[in-house]
């Protein structure tokens, strides 16, 4: 099955949800590696989650925050990445709604 034949069900309307609950310390796995022509997939995801991160739940939020801090990338060591990858998500809030 492509991609494209994939149905995707509805989003759930936000206000549906139940409360959030406060946000869980998550530990994420290193090993989300990609090669090189598929930086362009990675960099649309990551558009689409920002563009959507103000309807995440906060849990979901630590959680990607944490993945993006482990995931691998050729920039290595990075100082005080999560820090500042949680920087630019406030940051840029009109990008970010």
């Amino acid at each position: 099955m492509t991609v494209t034949e994939k149905v995707y069900p509805p989003l759930s309307d936000p206000a549906e949800a139940p409360p959030p609950k406060p946000p869980a310390a998550y530990k994420a796995k290193r090993g989300f590696r990609y090669p090189s022509e598929d930086e362009c997939y990675v960099r649309r995801f990551g558009s689409a989650v920002l563009a959507t991160w103000s309807m995440l739940p906060p849990e979901l939020q630590q959680r990607i925050l944490a993945e993006a801090a482990s995931a691998w990338d050729r920039e290595y060591g990075v100082a005080q990445l999560p820090q500042k990858l949680e920087s630019f998500v406030k940051r840029h809030p009109g990008r970010v709604a």
